[in-house]
């Protein structure tokens, strides 16, 4: 292999205290190291020496293990190569054994045609192949001077067989910005530490089908909308890709979508929800802080929710569960290197800042703003609403629209993701309307997990059969919709310090429910990344509104004004 230069980051922290900003960061991942090392087996003559898995090697309740652990080396090279504030980690050398032996783990669960798994063994993901390919040719630049010969060739050669792999496979179950960003910065990495052409070409494959796609409106598309939450994990992909590549289509696509993220940051520091179509309210920062330096918009998203870090606000750190959490931890370690770094910062400005309505058509996404509040509507979901006072930066009412339950089983919503429902935006008025739609919520039993079990283990290990598996699920989990008889118009009217909802539900589909309900906060698709808890869930909002069925069927309409003082 031979591998292109890069700098040394110890030199440019060395040259860069960290500034207040950088700090919340850096207090941050120090605060979880001592949780990383521990999900790592660290003994040198275990048989799973290296492995960050510890429900696998420590209390081995599951069969194979998830890749996506090992990328704990990033940021357990960045402590190793970073001289943070009293921290024991730097240039240690028993934290270099250890981070030898994760390579070398990472190395070793790699399958043959140069993919990894994620869900389930011989699953062959293209989202684990790049996230952990990335992040391992990230931790491979912080301490790679300092491992042993034999474990940076061996993962050089990982990386190129990774590389390999997403040369020439794509995501085919649906389509999302951010496994797409991901496999492009993956496939950077591969090319900066093997100096291979084509993959530095596949790169370019997947950032222009994310640009291509990228909404006129300045959304990435997550499942076929937008998402505020994976929007900011997806956006550092890219900036990490325009930072190696310096391109400025990725600069100026992602000025374009941070201009479009901005509506959607809360008062109270939090940001999307299921008015969204992927329903997270993750904030991950590190994109805003790499481009605040010369972006407006990113500077003000950066500002705004800098303190959302510290305080949970945001999903972010202490909410999130294993699946997300070293994509977060690992987000924090390029914040830190952004906000230290010895540059000038633009001045913040938010985009439309000024009281009004925007409405983004084609995402099915609003925003209302007056001196008093800010509404914020997912009209492709239904009408989803949520309001907050911005004197008192608090949420004061949040309404997710309806959801029963059918007598034969199984529930219903006016809460599914379609931005071809009829919607009408006035001056100051929202009006969408649609059917209510089956929805459900499965969850795995031992037979069932016996049987999938001896499916990927058998005939899933054929690749054609093991991509027709998740198109199933994704088509099950996420995009299954069955409409049922009873219609749904809902219309929103925004006064100065009042908002006004009127609902109208009728069809004899009613007949066949057993219950109904208003409720200020549900999801209707399966989305591990969803229903992470943020501090504005224990508000004191209305009650949920109980409806009669059978009144359904003849027709009913309820109306409620939500006030801020």
């Amino acid at each position: 292999m031979v591998a292109i230069p890069v700098t040394d980051p110890r030199e440019s922290a060395r040259a860069s205290p960290a500034s207040a900003a950088a700090g919340v960061y850096a207090a941050a991942i120090l605060d979880e190291a001592p949780r990383v090392l521990s999900l790592m087996d660290r003994e040198a003559l275990s048989p799973t020496a290296g492995c960050g898995d510890r429900t696998y090697w420590a209390w081995k309740f599951v069969d194979f293990p998830a890749s996506r652990l090992q990328e704990s080396l990033c940021v357990l090279s960045f402590l190793y190569a970073t001289p943070l504030a009293s921290s024991p980690y730097c240039r240690n050398p028993k934290l270099l054994e250890w981070i030898d032996r994760g390579f070398r783990f990472w190395t070793s669960i790699q399958h043959p045609d140069g993919s990894f798994d994620e869900a389930y063994p011989f699953e062959r993901s293209l989202a684990a192949t790049a996230f952990t390919s990335f992040y391992v040719g990230e931790a491979l630049e912080l301490v790679g001077r300092d491992l042993p010969a034999e474990t940076v060739q061996t993962t050089q050669a990982t990386l190129a067989r990774a590389g390999g792999w997403l040369s020439s496979n794509d995501e085919t179950h649906g389509f999302l910005s951010n496994h797409l960003a991901a496999a492009a910065a993956a496939l950077y990495q591969a090319y900066r530490h093997t100096g291979e052409g084509r993959f530095k070409e596949r790169s370019w494959y997947f950032l222009d089908k994310i640009l291509g796609r990228q909404s006129d409106e300045g959304w990435y598309d997550e499942y076929g909308g937008p998402d505020p939450g994976y929007q900011t994990h997806g956006s550092f992909y890219l900036a990490r890709c325009w930072q190696l590549s310096g391109d400025e289509r990725l600069a100026a696509s992602l000025s374009r979508a941070s201009r479009f993220l901005a509506h959607f940051v809360h008062p109270d520091g939090s940001l999307g929800g299921e008015y969204a179509s992927r329903n997270t309210q993750t904030y991950y920062p590190a994109a805003y802080e790499m481009l605040a330096h010369r972006d407006p918009a990113s500077a003000w998203i950066a500002d705004a929710l800098r303190p959302s870090v510290a305080s949970g606000a945001a999903a972010g750190l202490r909410a999130i569960d294993l699946f997300n959490y070293f994509p977060f931890l690992n987000n924090y370690v390029f914040a830190f290197q952004a906000a230290s770094a010895p540059r000038e910062a633009a001045r913040a400005v938010e985009p439309d800042a000024d009281p009004g309505l925007v409405f983004f058509p084609r995402a099915g996404l609003a925003r209302m703003r007056t001196p008093h509040y800010d509404a914020y509507v997912g009209t492709a979901k239904g009408g989803v609403l949520k309001v907050f006072d911005r004197q008192r930066r608090a949420l004061v009412d949040a309404d997710c629209g309806y959801v029963g339950r059918l007598r034969a089983g199984g529930s219903v919503s006016t809460q599914y993701y379609d931005p071809g429902r009829p919607t009408r935006a006035g001056q100051a008025s929202l009006e969408v309307e649609g059917d209510l739609a089956q929805f459900s919520r499965p969850t795995m039993t031992p037979i069932l997990f016996v049987a999938f079990r001896i499916f990927t283990l058998t005939l899933g290990r054929l690749s054609g059969l093991g991509r027709w598996l998740k198109a199933r699920l994704v088509k099950t989990l996420i995009y299954r919709r069955r409409s049922v008889p009873v219609r749904f118009k809902r219309r929103i009217d925004f006064g100065e310090r009042r908002v006004s909802v009127r609902d109208e539900l009728a069809g004899p589909g009613g007949a066949d429910m057993t219950e109904l309900r208003r409720e200020s906060v549900f999801t209707t698709i399966h989305m591990g990344s969803s229903r992470y808890f943020i501090a504005n869930e224990l508000a004191d909002m209305r009650p949920a509104d109980a409806i009669d069925p059978r009144a359904v069927v003849a027709g009913v309409t309820l109306a409620r004004d939500i006030t801020v003082d």
